[in-house]
């Protein structure tokens, strides 16, 4: 439910002990689903970076609905990952997912927040839900409180947002960068 993330991030503003374990345990969720463990002993320095920058980002206003909270966890999680990995490339660490996870160029990452941005409330949360936070349909459903078949038609017609804003932007990327040089 969208009352329950405004309430997780809330709390963790407010450093309440609760939310903050909670918190890190969505983090290490998000981690260990990237494979994360693959990294040894910087695990918890991992962790902790992302928290630490969840801490900054929510007393700079981020994310700016509440309900988008447990999305923007898994974007700085994945972001700081994607760190992690630039930082020790060509150090001998053997990890399937350092290739996968420092590729996308800011511009598209860039791209990508824009086009999120623009979607309708309802259709951001739900993208955010499935896609960002890895909920299942029948859990993002429970947990934005929506019937299931709206939460589909709110994924379809997002997804469909997505596509035409980042299409949108892919084709004007070349007119831009040539202007540039």
């Amino acid at each position: 439910m969208p009352n329950e993330s405004v309430s997780l991030m809330t709390g963790f503003a407010c450093g309440t002990p609760a939310a903050v374990l909670a918190v890190s345990r969505i983090v290490t969720g998000f981690l260990v689903r990237a494979r994360a463990h693959d990294i040894g002993d910087s695990w918890d320095d991992l962790r902790q970076d992302v928290l630490v920058a969840l801490v900054i980002g929510v007393r700079q206003g981020r994310p700016r609905a509440g309900d988008a909270f447990i999305g923007y966890v898994g974007a700085v999680t994945r972001n700081k990952l994607a760190d992690w990995f630039d930082r020790h490339r060509g150090r001998g660490v053997d990890c399937p997912l350092a290739d996968v996870a420092v590729t996308p160029r800011d511009d598209i990452r860039l791209d990508v927040q824009r086009a999120l941005d623009a979607l309708d409330r309802r259709e951001r949360a739900v993208i955010e839900a499935i896609y960002l936070a890895g909920y299942s349909y029948e859990e993002a459903a429970s947990r934005l409180g929506l019937p299931l078949g709206t939460l589909k038609r709110l994924q379809t017609r997002g997804l469909h947002a997505l596509r035409a804003r980042l299409l949108v932007s892919s084709r004007r990327a070349p007119r831009e960068r040539a202007a540039a040089a």
